[in-house]
């Protein structure tokens, strides 16, 4: 029984940790209306003691946060990309260029110009204002 209960967990491990592959009329259009980049320390360190003394060293990282500002028919994106450090690549996008994303649980995707997905953080998203009736 046990053999029979190990087999069907193995056989099933693979589909439970292949990554889902996102449909293509899951993919939203959008216009890519703003790009910038800010930098940002991480500082970090240790610190130790003995009879001698207190001793220790402190160290900082520097890192880029990309923010992209993605417009569509009824709504206003502010997401951003986190990139370990500043040689990290980038998406290729073009701003007031058509771009391709997708909405998935709390992952903002997007699809840069040669089609690699990247995955970013909403940080606003905005209801936009519907002009009024003449």
């Amino acid at each position: 029984m046990r053999k029979i209960l190990a087999l069907v967990l193995l056989l099933s491990l693979p589909s439970l940790a292949s990554p889902e592959k996102i449909p293509a009329d899951a993919w939203q259009p959008g216009t890519l209306k703003d790009v910038s980049e800010s930098w940002h320390t991480r500082g970090g360190g240790a610190i130790t003691g003995n009879q001698y003394g207190v001793h220790g060293a402190m160290g900082s990282h520097e890192y880029p946060i990309m923010l992209y500002t993605i417009e569509t028919d009824a709504f206003i994106y502010n997401v951003e990309l986190t990139l370990p450090n500043g040689r990290s690549k980038r998406p290729a996008l073009t701003v007031n260029a058509p771009v391709k994303f997708t909405i998935e649980k709390s992952n903002f995707l997007i699809k840069d110009e040669q089609g690699k997905e990247y995955k970013l953080v909403i940080g606003k998203k905005t209801l936009k204002a519907s002009s009024p009736a003449p």
